[in-house]
Order: C-alpha cells, then structure tokens, then sequence
C-alpha cells in the first residue's frame, strides 16, 4: 500500500535553521503530526530569511498540523538523532483545523509508553524540568554517554541497545 503525498509548504533552499512547535495541552498530551514515510513528528520546519523562530514554529504548526497558536514560552534547542538542530517553541493552541498539508495529527502522552520513548519528546520534556522520575537516565548510563561524546561518539546506539541500557 501506498502512502498518500502530502503537500509540500515548506520553504526552499534558503532556510536559514529549523524551529518547531510544542503544544501541550493542559492534561500533557502534546500535538505531533505524521511524517509522508510514517511515523510521527513535532510539527516543524525552516526558517524563512527575516522570520523568527517564533514565527516559524507557529507557522509549521498550522501549514503541518491545522494548529492556530500563540507562543506560550521561552524556545529551546532539540537536536535530532541525525545531529539537526531545532529551536522548539513552546505554543498555546487557540483552533485546530485539518492540516493544510494533509497530514494526520494525533495527542500523545510523551510521560507513557511508546511515547516516551520518543527523541524529540524526552528532549522537550527534560527542557521543560518536566521529566518524570521513571524517564530520568541513571546516573551510571549518564556518565558512560558523557565519556562516549567526549571520545567523539556522536551517533546514538540501536533502538534495541537503547532500551536495554533504559532498564539498567
């Protein structure tokens, strides 16, 4: 089966960084949209010449996810598993409509499984100080990832090393 193409929106070669949007509603599902090749993504994109990370995360929120928001926070940086930065911006939804572009959206609880599994949601949520005592890294695999980048590792490990080293 062949996945439907969305409709592209996004800016062409001349971004200048990357933003996306974290909307948390008020029981701490946060908004993620559907990537063309599956899975599930913050809404986000470049950033056009001249538009603010602000800017550019309320409007990938709306051309990705149907997503009218004002900012609601400071930003702060995600970095991607393939080393991409983000400015992730926290926004407050005020409407939501069918994404411009297509795509499905869905509220998840980035603090439960199989979400809290996810990059981009563990980032946002240790970011925010609102990362849940079960998600914290223990402190023995924190120190063996800090000697890892400081030998110049730079990739993660596999999704099954991953979760084996979550339960030590």
């Amino acid at each position: 089966m062949t996945r439907p193409a969305f409709i592209d929106l996004s800016p062409g070669l001349d971004r200048v960084g990357r933003a996306c949007a974290w909307i948390e509603r008020e029981d701490g599902f946060v908004l993620m949209t559907g990537l063309e090749w599956g899975g599930w993504t913050l809404p986000g994109g470049g950033i056009h010449p001249g538009e603010t990370p602000e800017v550019a995360a309320a409007r990938e929120a709306w051309e990705e996810a149907g997503a009218h928001a004002e900012v609601a926070g400071d930003p702060f940086l995600l970095v991607g598993v393939s080393g991409v930065e983000s400015v992730c911006v926290p926004l407050r939804l005020t409407r939501l409509e069918p994404s411009p572009e297509g795509r499905p959206v869905a509220w998840v609880n980035p603090r439960s499984l199989p979400w809290a599994q996810d990059h981009q949601l563990r980032q946002g949520l240790a970011a925010r100080g609102q990362t849940p005592a079960h998600l914290e890294v223990p402190p023995l695999v924190r120190s063996a990832l800090g000697a890892a980048h400081a030998a110049g590792f730079t990739r993660s490990c596999s999704p099954e090393v991953g979760a084996l080293l979550r339960t030590l």
